[in-house]
């Protein structure tokens, strides 16, 4: 289990996917990934977290800081996210660029 968070982290760490306005950092010893992204007015940031029984348990998605984004909106992109990682298999690059192509709509 600690084997196969430790690969989907390193898989972020490694990634070689880039977002325009956004950056992507991984922090192993947390099992967290933190994403940032601004574009224009808005400033969001999301914090993804591992269970330490992943894949088993269920991946958190936590809302950091948000500006320029309404209550309702960004609750809609979390629950988009939160369902993508967890009912559908995805990795968290892939969650990450369906969650920023959404955000750009």
């Amino acid at each position: 289990s600690s084997v196969l968070s430790s690969q989907e982290i390193s898989s972020v760490q490694t990634s070689t996917q880039l977002f325009n306005g956004m950056t992507v950092k991984a922090r192993s010893a947390a099992r967290e990934v933190i994403a940032t992204y601004s574009v224009d007015d808005i400033f969001i940031e999301l914090i993804i977290q591992l269970p330490s029984n992943y894949p088993l348990g269920c991946i958190t998605v936590e809302s950091g800081k948000r500006v320029g984004v309404a209550v309702q909106q960004w609750r809609n992109w979390m629950l988009q996210l939160s369902t993508y990682l967890t009912h559908q298999n995805g990795s968290i690059m892939e969650g990450l660029s369906l969650w920023k192509n959404n955000v750009d709509k």
